[in-house]
């Protein structure tokens, strides 16, 4: 009897998640209220309050879910492929497919509208989710000679890291603009754009090698 109650609980809280996610991901965090989420999940706000303690934490929530499953997808990708622009194309494209309709609204209610402990915990969800893959491939290419090292006029695992998560946001943001002037057939397929980036990243613009230093 405990057992079913406590997965009964566990699917009325995964459920709370999925709707909050649909919701804040469309609306924004300001626009959506507790109320809305309770109305669409078919449930009165004390429910939800009973597993939630405020909108606050339900976001937090929310994002936690997003980044938990963003990690187990990168880690299986990353376990698939051993080489490292392979590793780097498949990943990137993933970023790229499964991104938030609307980037700069989320980040956005992340720095203004979530307290600075909740902001935290969100962006180490976020550098454990997305950041740490992607430094665990450069790493790693690295160790095995697929990458040069910072001393071989390379950079180094956390810079590599961080300029591709640049170009990924840049790539979104560029997207964006394009779907909210309501162009049509202008977004190149994902893998494709990913295999762009992976390529500059990589093997860069010149057709000639870098001067000694």
């Amino acid at each position: 009897m405990a057992a079913n109650k406590s997965n009964q609980t566990q699917e009325t809280r995964a459920m709370i998640i999925r709707t909050a996610k649909e919701l804040f991901m469309e609306l924004g965090y300001r626009a959506v209220s507790t109320r809305q989420i309770a109305d669409a999940c078919g449930l009165t706000q004390p429910a939800l309050y009973h597993h939630f303690k405020d909108k606050q934490a339900l976001y937090v929530d929310v994002m936690r879910s997003v980044c938990d499953g963003t990690r187990s997808s990168l880690d299986r990708i990353i376990q698939r492929e051993t080489d490292v622009r392979h590793r780097l194309c498949h990943v990137t494209a993933y970023m790229l497919a499964n991104h938030p309709e609307d980037l700069s609204r989320m980040f956005h209610d992340i720095r203004h509208e979530l307290a600075p402990e909740s902001q935290r915990i969100i962006y180490e969800l976020w550098r454990s989710a997305y950041l740490a893959p992607l430094l665990a491939i450069f790493e790693a290419g690295q160790r095995d000679g697929q990458l040069r090292s910072s001393a071989q006029f390379g950079m180094d695992a956390e810079k590599s890291a961080r300029l591709l998560m640049g170009l990924i946001n840049q790539t979104l943001a560029s997207a964006s603009t394009f779907s909210a002037a309501g162009a049509a057939g202008t977004k190149k397929n994902w893998d494709e754009q990913a295999q762009l980036l992976i390529n500059v990243l990589l093997y860069g613009l010149s057709a000639t090698p870098p001067p000694s230093v």
